[in-house]
């Protein structure tokens, strides 16, 4: 009864007060634009002249509610009326209106929620920037004057996440050199055609007859196909390989487009998601390590090519295999905390690096430790996630793992022992709310430290991850909010460093 009233209330609006707004931009005689309702209602037209006076005073009042555009997506359900015919602008302006409407997608259907969202190959959603986003299942405020905890990492930059939405602009070259070279099926450094991928896709992107307006310029080179390109997956031969197809699609892009010369490349990036990192461009013009930005795995600081304050730590990897690891372990959810009767976990290589030695000398017959030497079967290991309270997240050969977004995917609290690594959305992200960094010095308190973690405080970290991990998790399509969009608004936040006159 109360969806009734609603819809009835919404039809009311329509018909009524806002007609006195709409009847300038619909015209009434063209008979282009229709709105389906189950109501037929008579209008008397005789005062034209006044309606179209009033009309226009309360079309400039409505006209600075702005609108979020999103590509390729739609709202599940949550409809209440369909407008044919109409153009985007006076979509808008209906939607200004209705105090019940959300949002509306490009096929002119007005909804009362802004979620859940689907992807959708041929629709686009417009979101009245004045209502509560609902990413899924989870509110967030969408007003860029609105602190609100629940808009998680974005409560106090939504403004500047909007803008960059609606705003940015990036040309991705089409540099042709090295993609004889396939790309590698290794879930560790996926992230890298996949944000390839996602980002020449997206709307983000922009046409050579538009590259004087971008913000940025990338490079898109792929540094794990060129390392793993040769036989036996020769280590020497394979990173000689990375580095002078690196240097060649830097000369290419130099000499061929005025874009590099103007900044010294402040306003290019590139991704290399293999463990080689930064260093894939030694070889290359010396701008590409001192000015470019970089996205990678391997955020180092004892990297002397990775520079903390330019380059960007991705969030480490889209997932394991066919199945979609952040829908099955969706944060946590649904796992019962008193299920979690581990303490902690470590599956892999136990020589690697100086920190894993130590944890199995010390832990690894601990019996409230589970600590396997190599690797085990996918189904043990996510049973592993689900039973443990902390999952450990050492350092190996490189500072990085695979296995901090395992972890956070099963709301396993991660354990960061890594002391030179720059955590992913560092500058968004409280690590401290979801996870624990334990110095490399203090491996031999590991388990007394988190013995003694209060319980309240373990399920507070536990809550952060369900309500935060969304935010490392790529999605494909992209999601607001989500890791593409988040590596994005990085990137957005440093647009100020080289300011380079764009053609308007």
């Amino acid at each position: 009864m109360h969806g009734e009233r609603k819809l009835l209330l919404v039809i009311i609006v329509l018909l009524w007060f806002p007609f006195y707004v709409v009847i300038q931009q619909w015209q009434i005689s063209d008979s282009s634009t229709e709105i389906l309702t189950p109501l037929s209602v008579a209008v008397n037209c005789s005062k034209e002249e006044e309606l179209l006076d009033n009309s226009k005073k309360m079309t400039a009042k409505l006209a600075n509610i702005p609108y979020i555009y999103i590509k390729n997506q739609d709202i599940s359900k949550n409809d209440v009326l369909m407008v044919y015919g109409a153009s985007m602008e006076t979509m808008k302006t209906i939607c200004s209106i209705l105090p019940e409407c959300a949002a509306f997608n490009s096929k002119g259907w007005i909804k009362v929620s802004t979620g859940p969202k689907v992807a959708s190959k041929d629709v686009d959603i417009y979101i009245k920037d004045t209502v509560a986003v609902v990413e899924d299942g989870v509110e967030i405020s969408s007003s860029p004057n609105t602190k609100d905890t629940s808009a998680g990492i974005y409560a106090n930059h939504l403004k500047s996440y909007r803008e960059m939405e609606q705003t940015l602009k990036i040309y991705v070259y089409p540099v042709t050199i090295g993609t004889d070279m396939h790309s590698v099926d290794d879930y560790k450094y996926g992230v890298e055609q996949l944000f390839i991928d996602l980002l020449t896709a997206s709307h983000f992107s922009v046409s050579a007859q538009d590259a004087d307006k971008a913000d940025f310029y990338f490079i898109p080179s792929r540094c794990t196909a060129y390392r793993k390109s040769q036989p036996q997956n020769n280590r020497e031969a394979g990173e000689t390989v990375a580095m002078e197809t690196t240097r060649d699609m830097v000369n290419h892009v130099i000499y061929s487009y005025p874009y590099w010369n103007r900044s010294e490349g402040a306003d290019h990036f590139y991704i290399c998601a293999h463990d080689m990192g930064t260093s894939v461009a030694k070889l290359s013009h010396p701008g590409l390590l001192t000015n470019a930005i970089a996205l990678v795995n391997t955020a180092d600081y004892s990297k002397p090519t990775f520079v903390a304050h330019k380059d960007i730590s991705l969030p480490v990897h889209p997932g394991r295999g066919a199945v979609d690891w952040s829908t099955l372990g969706m944060g946590g959810a649904g796992i019962d905390a008193k299920d979690r009767h581990d303490l902690m976990f470590f599956a892999g290589n136990p020589s690697r690096g100086p920190v894993r030695p130590a944890l199995f000398d010390q832990f690894q017959f601990m019996p409230s430790s589970r600590l396997v030497r190599g690797y085990i079967s996918e189904e043990q290991y996510i049973h592993a996630l689900r039973a443990t309270k902390f999952c450990l997240c050492p350092s190996g050969l490189e500072a990085w793992s695979p296995r901090l977004m395992d972890a956070i995917w099963f709301g396993c609290v991660p354990v960061i022992i890594s002391d030179r690594y720059v955590l992913p959305l560092g500058n968004l992200l409280n690590w401290d709310d979801i996870a624990y960094r334990i110095p490399e010095s203090q491996v031999s308190e590991l388990v007394t430290i988190l013995e003694h973690v209060p319980e309240k405080e373990l399920r507070r970290k536990q809550k952060s991850i369900l309500k935060f991990y969304q935010h490392l998790t790529w999605n494909n399509p992209p999601r607001p909010y989500d890791a593409f969009h988040s590596v994005l608004f990085q990137l957005w936040q440093r647009r100020n460093i080289a300011r380079i006159p764009k053609r308007v």
